[in-house]
């Protein structure tokens, strides 16, 4: 699938521009005015400040490991996305450190918790997660209660999450079909989630609203696989190919002996690819 696969419907908010060109070939900036979102507005100003399109997954499981690579990466990234429950020592303290270094280094802190239950449950689930995150992962199969479970969690804490609904998978074997992906982006795009729904976490262009932001893992310089059921993809094909606005990067740049390093060239490889695909 390439990044217009599947196109999405007419919208007053974050809705198509006038000229109905794909957001895969306009600036962050011109997007930047097709979002209401509150996390996008910000996401977009850093991406656009740091010149960086980089989101680096840490998945490491002692605090001490995902702060020390937290502390390299962070010149260098948009986004740093965490699995907060395989950190087996995960604390307050992780929380608020993180937080800080986030602060500093101007980037957003994407918890991949990929919720999926009733509504109910994900308002607790959720209200805990923002007190530290800023964007959170969920599945779209049970429905639209799940995304009112978000915003309640949110209105209970007065913070703010920005979702993303995973729209498609990397992995091979994965279960996703073309018409669950297109139902999944229907419901995010609706008037009444422009405030809460991010954008997707997608292999393709699975919407052609530029104030929705695509996110796309499986990312890797060097690998095709890991040997097992991830498939990788370069940056410029991310970005080229499948319409990435944001490429997520885990080993290709943790398992380096220079995390540090290795961020920095991707940033710079996932930013030159963006480059090239502005049609203004």
């Amino acid at each position: 699938q390439t990044h217009n696969t599947l196109a999405a419907s007419e919208g007053k908010t974050n809705g198509t521009t006038p000229g109905g060109q794909s957001p895969s070939y306009m600036s962050f900036k011109s997007r930047l005015q097709h979002t209401t979102n509150p996390v996008n507005k910000r996401l977009l100003e850093i991406m656009i400040k740091k010149e960086s399109n980089l989101c680096v997954a840490v998945d490491k499981t002692k605090s001490a490991d995902v702060l020390d690579l937290v502390a390299k990466v962070g010149k260098s990234v948009a986004v740093v996305k965490l699995h907060s429950d395989i950190v087996q020592d995960w604390s307050k303290q992780t929380q608020d450190e993180l937080m800080r270094m986030s602060k500093e280094n101007d980037f957003l802190l994407f918890e991949d918790r990929k919720l999926a239950d009733i509504g109910n449950t994900v308002k607790h689930q959720s209200a805990s997660i923002s007190e530290w995150a800023d964007l959170l992962t969920v599945h779209g199969l049970p429905g639209p209660g799940l995304l009112q479970g978000v915003k309640d969690g949110c209105m209970s804490t007065g913070k703010t999450l920005g979702v993303l609904l995973v729209a498609e998978m990397s992995n091979a074997g994965n279960l996703f079909t073309s018409e669950f992906t297109q139902a999944v982006v229907n419901m995010g795009e609706k008037e009444e989630w422009a405030h809460t729904l991010s954008g997707f976490i997608a292999q393709s262009r699975v919407s052609q609203k530029p104030g929705m932001l695509q996110l796309t893992p499986g990312v890797h310089m060097a690998e095709a696989s890991d040997k097992g059921d991830q498939r990788y993809t370069s940056p410029l094909q991310a970005v080229t190919e499948k319409g990435a606005d944001l490429v997520i990067v885990g080993r290709g740049i943790c398992a380096d002996d220079s995390p540090g390093l290795k961020a920095e060239e991707y940033r710079q490889e996932a930013w030159k690819a963006y480059i090239s695909t502005i049609q203004e």
